[in-house]
């Protein structure tokens, strides 16, 4: 696609931490990294060396933003699709049924929600000739890396090519599309029990550690202050973290 003609907009690979954001993340990242320090080596130039790990963690922190930026508008796509199959079915064409949906959607996202940001370009550029209506949807739907999306891009693009009734295949791909992502939401509310078990059981032994050294100061020492006592320490923070990870990938399941 001419990237002269169509601009982008969002770029939903990749995501700025700033402001209000980037304060949030560093003050609560390294306030939970110290404590996690301290609790696990009782010294605090080890518990301040744990709170730096915060610069290099925020690439992990970015990932996970993209991936809910992504979710949050493959979410608001399906009410856009809402719209769109039931503007195609009465007749209109997809510009038609594209700048309608903008204004559906208006009564239910703020301006600056992603999908309302796309809509009012796509609108904009269909108003002043600046791309077809193919051509747009295909940009947004490349750009955004969301199979759903891409996938009624390619449809609504391959209609248009070789002549297919617009309306019968907008449907029956707005309904495949729609199955996929009812399913894909029952699994996630499905896990999302599973995803929380596993933060309760990770966050066990630090509880224990504190409830130790609370109920009873000292007990803990020779696992504070010895070299052993050292590795040990290490090898359960080590192990905590790991135990996390792979409960977290056993019920990450994709459709």
């Amino acid at each position: 696609m001419d990237n002269n003609i169509v601009d982008n907009i969002i770029d939903y690979d990749n995501y700025k931490l700033q402001g209000v954001q980037a304060r949030n993340y560093y003050m609560i990242t390294c306030t939970s990294l110290f404590l996690i320090g301290y609790i696990f080596y009782f010294n605090l130039f080890i518990a301040t060396f744990m709170a730096s790990l915060a610069l290099p963690f925020k690439r992990t922190y970015i990932k996970f933003k993209i991936k809910q930026q992504k979710e949050i508008l493959k979410q608001q796509f399906r009410d856009l699709l809402y719209s769109l199959s039931a503007s195609i079915s009465a007749g209109r064409q997809m510009s038609e049924a594209l700048i309608e949906g903008n204004k559906n959607l208006a009564l239910m996202y703020g301006g600056e929600e992603p999908i309302m940001l796309e809509l009012q370009y796509i609108t904009k550029s269909i108003k002043d000739s600046r791309a077809t209506d193919e051509m747009l949807l295909k940009d947004f739907a490349y750009r955004s890396g969301i199979e759903e999306i891409i996938n009624f891009a390619d449809v609504y693009s391959i209609c248009r090519t070789t002549g297919a009734n617009l309306g019968a295949m907008i449907s029956k791909a707005t309904e495949v599309i729609m199955d996929k992502m009812a399913i894909d939401r029952e699994i996630k509310s499905i896990t999302a029990q599973k995803k929380a078990e596993a933060k309760i059981i990770s966050s066990m032994p630090v509880i224990i550690i504190v409830f130790l050294n609370l109920v009873s100061p000292g007990y803990l020492d020779s696992l504070y202050y010895t070299f052993c006592g050292r590795i040990i320490m290490t090898s359960a923070l080590v192990i905590i973290i790991i135990s996390y990870y792979i409960m977290n990938r056993m019920v990450e399941v994709k459709v």
